[in-house]
């Protein structure tokens, strides 16, 4: 299996989803109606979701976390009450793939076939495994529909043909302007043949 998505947690979607839009992402809401999650895409490989909450009921989840399958809960809930920042990874890959996962997981966890709707009236169907143990990625099958635009570039050189490093904080957060920075970091810059935009 390949990563399939980052998890970084927002305290405020709508005020994530305006920064990275004012540095030229691609963001789509998660659902329409009351969205607790939106999605930056890219062309090809992994894709980032900025999650503001779960919306699993906490009474809810800590009776669900005491259970047999509680894994999930516990998940959910770590993320729910956790700070902003990266909180999880999610590794995706077809069927057969998943299966493989789960053996190597022993099997313990929880398996949901699940579906959403997108901002586009699209019906996405996939399956997802919450391992039991809420530290190692959930596993996911490649999604029934690619839901990510195509051939999309980002307008700072980010694309397939096109990789960098991408610090999440510091889209969020913003960096020092260049002329701020180090003579030494700036020289670095110049070989490279980039600006340090997005690193």
């Amino acid at each position: 299996m390949q990563l399939g998505h980052v998890i970084y947690k927002v305290n405020d979607l709508s005020q994530a989803v305006a920064d990275f839009e004012a540095r030229g992402f691609a963001v789509e809401y998660g659902t329409v109606k009351r969205p607790y999650n939106a999605l930056i895409y890219f062309s090809h490989g992994p894709y980032l979701e900025l999650l503001a909450r779960t919306g699993m009921p906490p009474l809810l989840g800590r009776l669900l976390s005491l259970g047999p399958r509680g894994g999930a809960a516990r998940r959910f809930l770590s993320w729910d009450r956790g700070p902003e920042g990266l909180c999880g990874l999610c590794l995706e890959g077809d069927n057969s793939e998943l299966e493989e996962g789960m053996a190597l997981l022993n099997g313990k966890g929880l398996r949901i076939k699940t579906k959403r709707v997108d901002p586009r009236g699209r019906e996405l169907r996939y399956e997802v495994f919450f391992p039991h143990d809420v530290d190692p990625p959930f596993l996911v099958s490649h999604v029934s529909t690619g839901p990510g635009p195509q051939d999309f570039t980002h307008p700072k050189g980010i694309g397939p043909h096109h990789p960098r490093r991408l610090s999440v904080a510091r889209a969020r957060a913003g960096h020092r302007p260049r002329a701020e920075r180090r003579p030494a970091a700036r020289a670095r810059e110049a070989r490279s043949g980039h600006q340090g935009d997005l690193r």
